[in-house]
């Protein structure tokens, strides 16, 4: 019984790495598959379009079931904020990323995506 307890910690303490290798590995198949539909004639724009239907229609139901007791008042400012937050947050990083991966290889592109953080850092940094 202590060796299956044993395993059973190992398994546990190394969830945070599998985690991180699943995510890593489900990127690296969306860099291919999105650089498969832009070779195949999808645009930029278009497939990105697809993107944000499917990521709503899958998180708008979770926000709306987990989060339905605490609504915040939908404001003008709220409104607002979400718009532009969507418009350069997404949207325009979303578009800069499909023409860089049409520019370029899927493998380089998933070794600068993770360079966002670090330049995220250096640009606060810089404008404080």
């Amino acid at each position: 019984m202590t060796i299956m307890n044993e395993v059973v910690n190992v398994v546990v303490g190394l969830q945070p790495t599998l985690i991180m290798v699943v995510v890593a590995a489900t990127f690296a198949v969306a860099n291919v598959l999105y650089k498969l539909a832009e070779q195949d004639g999808l645009s930029n724009s278009v497939m990105n379009a697809y993107r944000f239907m499917f990521a709503t229609a899958f998180m708008v139901p979770i926000a709306l079931i987990r989060d339905r007791k605490n609504k915040p008042k939908f404001t003008g400012r709220v409104f607002y904020m979400t718009f532009l937050c969507g418009l350069f947050g997404g949207t325009l990083m979303q578009n800069l990323y499909l023409e860089g991966l049409a520019s370029t290889s899927a493998t380089f592109v998933a070794a600068t995506f993770n360079l966002i953080p670090a330049i995220t850092f250096i640009l606060a940094i810089l404008f404080r």
